[in-house]
């Protein structure tokens, strides 16, 4: 019973650290993923390129937007949302975010671009964005990406709706996805956790779903997950059955 094209497994944060870089990788090989997302501001990116372009197993590859930590790529001036080493401070974007001024949104958006370039300049091929701690449905930033994704041509990540129990919140990323999907910039039609679509399983086997994996081997040498270790672990088990792999 293999998985349809319609399932995207994407695996987040490509480029955050060498054992993420060597985790995600094993997970195309081991056909646990077939997506991931890259990040341009760390320090690993030209090593990172390199392995994207030596592994043709890596596919379907996005840029991994980030404003939250490590140093901006373009001269960002605006310190409110910086620590004392001119890094991303995450607390500080999200929390001074919500009414930014039109030249703050601007230099948020060159940042934007400037992230994406860096991996087209790289010879990568980008098929979509998403972000780093999901900044990309904050009010003041949703818009930026929807322009972001008109001007390359790619695809953008939906919100996620099944654990939101907070009425006003549901609303408001409903709109999000509404937004998205009205620009055909969606490239599923839901994006859903791990344990959500497990618990359906074989429900939803035929839908067209994103699902969103943090892998990492841990000081032991453990496969695990930086965000959810129990559903990672249950999805491995899930997808190592008999007969059960991603089709790519």
């Amino acid at each position: 019973m293999p998985i349809n094209k319609g399932l995207i497994v994407n695996a987040d944060d490509l480029g955050l650290s060498k054992s993420v870089n060597e985790a995600i990788l094993f997970c195309y090989k081991k056909g646990y993923i077939n997506s991931s997302s890259i990040i341009t501001n760390t320090p690993f990116f030209d090593e990172t390129a390199q392995l994207v372009q030596n592994n043709n197993v890596i596919i379907n590859l996005g840029v991994h937007i980030n404003f939250a930590e490590g140093k901006p790529i373009t001269d960002f001036k605006y310190n409110e949302y910086l620590n004392n080493a001119g890094e991303w401070n995450w607390e500080k974007t999200r929390k001074y975010s919500n009414a930014l001024s039109p030249e703050i949104k601007n230099a948020f958006l060159l940042e934007l671009y400037a992230q994406i370039d860096k991996a087209l300049a790289a010879n990568l091929n980008i098929t979509h964005i998403d972000s780093h701690y999901h900044l990309h449905i904050l009010p003041s930033f949703y818009n930026l990406f929807i322009i972001a994704a008109k001007k390359y041509n790619l695809k953008l990540r939906l919100a996620q709706l099944s654990h939101e129990h907070n009425v006003i919140k549901y609303l408001y990323r409903l709109y999000i996805n509404s937004k998205i999907k009205l620009n055909n910039h969606h490239y599923s039609k839901k994006f859903e956790n791990l344990e959500e679509y497990l618990k359906l399983f074989p429900k939803n086997k035929d839908q067209n779903i994103e699902l969103m994996v943090h892998p990492l081997f841990d000081d032991t040498g453990n496969l695990t997950d930086s965000v959810d270790a129990k559903g990672f672990n249950e999805w491995i088990n899930h997808v190592s059955q008999d007969a059960y792999k991603l089709i790519v």
